[in-house]
């Protein structure tokens, strides 16, 4: 009986390495993405040895947070 190749979807809880999380699901420098480790502000990581690993449902869960409604525009 012959195997199906199967194509997995990405879930919520891929890890990710920088070059990965760069190219996939926020294409910002990874000079950025070490910024943003080092003076904060950027999406939650994980660190295992000397390796970044970041997680593709936080990822997401961060680029929501910072989506901007240009709807909601305040009057000076």
């Amino acid at each position: 009986m012959a195997r199906r190749a199967t194509q997995t979807q990405p879930t919520e809880i891929d890890l990710l390495t920088e070059v990965q999380a760069h190219q996939q699901e926020l294409p910002m420098s990874l000079a950025w993405f070490r910024r943003k480790r080092v003076f904060g502000g950027g999406p939650p990581f994980l660190r295992v040895s000397n390796r970044i690993f970041y997680r593709r449902g936080e990822l997401r869960r961060w680029i929501a947070s910072h989506a901007v409604d240009l709807r909601q525009k305040v009057k000076l």
